[in-house]
């Protein structure tokens, strides 16, 4: 898997708004270049190269050239009933390029026009852009921004602290709607822990129709419901940050957790699986995002160190040399679909059993 980012003669479609004093930045932050302050809308899709596509539809032809029926003397194309292309001006060629084949009721939502949705959103809950850009040969975009809320752990090390962010993503291919997902972002590490409100109130959806820009009073009340969802995830945590967890307990915890003992041993998977298990096993023993602080020795630090081994170390299958960029498309994309990473997830439910 490449990371998937639109580029077009080398010129990239993405933008981001920082890297912390530890040069750690977001799971999906990695996909971006820095600007150096949180964005506007407009700043967001000028730096992402978002800006002027003219998302549109097109009636969809049929190239008859070749058909053996077709003699040269009549029309060489047959207009396709009910069917239409969606084309866009590449930000870089100028040109117009094709992105996909939809049908008499879709509806382009362009880019400015996302922006203009989220901006609604931003009124009412204090958010900013922290990323944008666009994905899979420019057929999905989008955007990033970091909500006001706060969850604050007090221990005796300090304080441990998660924001939230909500990601708005659009298709322009007919593959989705416009559509949002909240997910908490862990500072000291910027680790995702997306999975604990992943397939519950965290996503509401738009559809590519006419009265697609009237949803956005029905879109602010599914993101009331979700940040009052937060409070039930904020509940699990907090039993998570009480219980205490020993080193020896998360030894055994991660060689369950990659189901070790489902290999063969000495074999090639038993090896791989060991090191997983190790390398988490590591980061919750030595990992400066957990030892010295608040989780330092508790279930809430075991899942931090699978969530940080996820998000900054583990190997994704294709991503060849580019792989802290196939982490942020992994983490982006696997959100955007409304699930979560399996070792995220797997580790999230067999701790609060």
């Amino acid at each position: 898997m490449s990371h998937e980012i639109s580029t077009t003669n080398g010129v990239a479609s993405f933008a981001d708004s920082k890297v912390d004093k530890k040069g750690r930045v977001d799971a999906w932050h990695k996909l971006g270049t820095p600007v150096g302050h949180a964005m506007t809308a407009e700043e967001a899709l000028d730096a992402a190269h978002l800006s002027n596509w003219n998302v549109r539809k097109v009636p969809l032809w049929a190239d008859i050239r070749n058909d053996d029926f077709y003699s040269g003397t009549g029309s060489a194309a047959l207009k396709v009933p009910g069917q239409y292309a969606t084309v866009f001006n590449n930000p870089v060629t100028k040109k117009i390029a094709p992105l996909g084949v939809v049908g008499e009721r879709y509806t382009p939502i362009d880019n400015e026009a996302m922006a203009e949705f989220s901006d609604a959103l931003v009124a009412e809950s204090g958010a900013h852009y922290e990323t944008a850009g666009s994905l899979r040969n420019y057929t999905q975009t989008f955007l990033t921004m970091k909500l006001p809320q706060t969850f604050i752990l007090e221990g005796k090390e300090g304080q441990d602290i998660t924001e939230y962010y909500l990601g708005l993503f659009n298709s322009h291919d007919g593959s989705t709607g416009l559509f949002g997902i909240i997910t908490p972002v862990r500072v000291v590490c910027a680790n995702t822990a997306g999975v604990a409100i992943a397939g519950a109130h965290s996503r509401f959806s738009v559809p590519h129709t006419a009265g697609w820009a009237n949803a956005v009073e029905a879109a602010r009340a599914k993101l009331g419901l979700t940040l009052a969802y937060k409070d039930s995830f904020e509940a699990e945590v907090h039993k998570l940050f009480e219980a205490p967890f020993t080193v020896e307990e998360m030894k055994s915890f991660t060689e369950k957790l990659v189901d070790l003992d489902k290999a063969e041993k000495g074999s090639q998977s038993a090896t791989k699986r060991q090191n997983v298990a190790n390398g988490i096993l590591k980061l919750f023993v030595e990992s400066p995002t957990i030892k010295g602080t608040p989780t330092e020795g508790t279930a809430y630090g075991a899942f931090n160190a699978v969530t940080e081994y996820v998000d900054h170390f583990s190997t994704v299958r294709g991503g060849g040399e580019n792989q802290e960029e196939a982490r942020a498309t992994r983490t982006l994309t696997l959100a955007a679909s409304g699930t979560t990473n399996s070792l995220k997830a797997d580790a999230w439910s067999m701790l609060r059993n």
